[in-house]
């Protein structure tokens, strides 16, 4: 295929990415092209293990994930993680934490080299099976733990012992609570331990939240926002929350 051909399928696959779904008609007003070389692109790009197609239109590929999710806000999932994949660095020690927004991200991480370090089994799955089909060809480490049943990642003195040797270039974090005077919280004793070890040795710490996590507070706090360096969210910053953050020196990023 021509070199336009490939840069009309990577379009195709960042839109996919940031919307988690297009339309063919889409496609064919955006590219200018025929609705033949658009089904010609899908298919190339569904061989190639990058989108799948569907009845007008195509979504991205990726792996069921273990945890039940809710799928009332994850068109606003899928653009944070589109904004945070796009802060990553190649060649970077990456810890992706629990979570559907982080999830997301992981299955994103085509075409990168990277080291990802992750508790998960949700995230590591999902890069397996990515790897496995050619599409990621970085290293995974999944922690060993207890496993926790509720959020499905490893936790415990193993998981904080092994983290001690680590120093990431980047976390993708995210939390059940996020409130301008309280700060983090979560709802489990082992992920709060194991956030606060991750976040004492990383040189950015994205926290990845939808609306929905405003202004809640769970039974685990976490931190401040002191370690933070940016905030991705499907909102803009609230108001009242400017004072706080910028007190902290955390950046707020618009997933639009």
């Amino acid at each position: 295929m021509s070199l336009i051909g490939e840069e009309r399928k990577q379009k195709i696959v960042e839109w996919i990415e940031r919307d988690g779904k297009v339309k063919t008609s889409e496609l064919i007003e955006r590219l200018n092209v025929s609705g033949e070389s658009i089904r010609r692109y899908l298919e190339e790009l569904e061989k190639e293990h990058r989108i799948k197609r569907v009845y007008g239109g195509a979504v991205l590929h990726q792996s069921m994930s273990f945890q039940p999710v809710s799928t009332s806000n994850m068109d606003g999932i899928r653009r944070i993680a589109y904004t945070a994949f796009q802060l990553i660095p190649n060649d970077a020690l990456l810890y992706i934490g629990y979570g559907v927004a982080p999830e997301q991200v992981a299955v994103r991480l085509r075409g990168k080299n990277l080291t990802v370090v992750t508790p998960s089994l949700a995230v590591a799955k999902a890069l397996f099976e990515q790897r496995a089909k050619g599409v990621f060809g970085g290293d995974i480490q999944l922690l060993g733990g207890t496993i926790d049943a509720k959020h499905l990642v490893t936790t415990g003195e193993q998981v904080l012992a092994q983290l001690k040797s680590y120093m990431f270039d980047v976390a993708i974090l995210s939390v059940e609570g996020v409130d301008a005077e309280i700060g983090l919280t979560c709802d489990a004793f082992g992920l709060a331990n194991i956030t606060q070890a991750v976040m004492s040795q990383t040189r950015e710490t994205y926290l990845l939240t939808d609306h929905t996590q405003f202004n809640q507070q769970k039974r685990y706090r976490i931190s401040d926002f002191s370690p933070i360096t940016a905030i991705i969210s499907d909102f803009p910053e609230p108001q009242e929350w400017k004072i706080a953050l910028a007190s902290h020196g955390v950046d707020w990023r618009f997933a639009p």
